[in-house]
């Protein structure tokens, strides 16, 4: 009887070993399954809300240290930016409006002003540095941006030139210095436009 049973198993082993009916048909006829990519179940409210007041007037530099606190849910904060944009602060422009300033980061941090709807939906945009800021042998290049109470937006541009002999030195009675003072008004309809 033991002969018979260990015989039975060992036979019934090889038959399901041999068998590959089932994991050839799907070897062979793939099933692909279909991905559906969610809504996001956050509102815009929820996400502004996460994020902490700018206080008005602020002022920012070439040198400005954004200290960018604690992370959103990237895929929330997907729905509101684009990619690589870290949200920074918000303020409310009216009851219809909200302005985030958000990041962007390249060699040097790109301040930016975003208007939205309470839906979410972008109203307008403004990047608030135009240049890179450093010096170099024969120029120097600064910015600073001041968003006051009114919504107006004060930007500051001054590139310093100068000749530079042939170990770099300045050249004396070369520096010429270019300012160029820029507003922007930030309108209840969410709009951003330039005064002239």
């Amino acid at each position: 009887m033991i002969k018979l049973t260990s015989s039975l198993l060992l036979g019934l082993l090889l038959l399901a070993s041999c068998s590959r009916d089932n994991t050839s048909q799907y070897e062979t006829n793939p099933v692909a399954e279909q991905v559906v990519d969610a809504p996001s179940v956050v509102s815009f409210s929820s996400f502004a809300e996460e994020l902490p007041v700018l206080s008005l007037p602020f002022t920012a530099s070439c040198s400005f240290d954004y200290a960018v606190g604690a992370r959103l849910d990237t895929t929330v904060a997907g729905s509101f930016l684009r990619s690589h944009e870290v949200p920074y602060r918000r303020f409310s422009v009216s009851k219809e409006v909200t302005a985030l300033l958000v990041l962007f980061p390249t060699d040097q941090t790109l301040p930016r002003i975003r208007t939205y709807n309470q839906a979410g939906v972008i109203l307008d945009e403004q990047d608030l540095k135009f240049k890179p800021c450093g010096e170099e042998p024969g120029f120097e290049h600064t910015e600073q941006y001041t968003i006051q109470k009114d919504f107006t937006i004060v930007h500051v541009d001054s590139t310093t030139r100068w000749q530079v002999d042939a170990q770099y030195n300045e050249v004396p009675n070369t520096r010429k210095a270019t300012v160029t003072r820029t507003r922007f008004k930030i309108r209840p309809t969410g709009e951003i436009s330039e005064v002239k």
